[in-house]
């Protein structure tokens, strides 16, 4: 067992923390050591997700936007995500619900991004005399 595993189990039995949360910090340090694993196994996957903008060609006036985030701060996001208290959760998911995005935070774990990441490859969206909207991994 490795040190930090210990550490959450001693802050359990201390009663520092709650069940909950030591599952959710054992889950983060499970999640971690899979990813360093799986880095030195030699896995090269994708490392940021780009949108890039291009402007319609009768229009010169238009900006060009190209952005590039870096793919390890989405999914260390999705993993603060698992803090979000339940009741904050259910508010976060009625009101994505209210605007016609069925999203629920308690279903959505690192597997659902890595799924998504590799399915995501090239989406590109193209509206007749405007701008060009592409969005994929790299």
């Amino acid at each position: 067992m490795s040190e930090e595993k210990r550490k959450i189990l001693e802050m359990l039995a201390d009663k520092k923390i709650t069940v909950d949360d030591a599952e959710k910090l054992l889950t983060a340090v499970s999640d971690r050591a899979a990813e360093s694993a799986g880095d030195s196994a030699g896995k090269t996957g994708p490392k940021f997700l780009r949108v890039l903008v291009e402007p319609a060609p009768n229009d010169p006036d238009s900006d060009r936007v190209n952005i590039r985030v870096p793919l390890n701060l989405v999914r260390a996001g999705l993993k603060f995500a698992s803090f979000i208290p339940h009741q904050v959760q259910e508010k976060i998911n009625k009101e994505m619900k209210e605007k016609g995005v069925p999203f629920d935070l308690s279903h959505f774990n690192s597997q659902d991004i890595e799924a998504l990441l590799v399915h995501l490859n090239d989406l590109t969206v193209e509206v007749e005399g405007k701008e060009k909207v592409r969005v994929f991994c790299e």
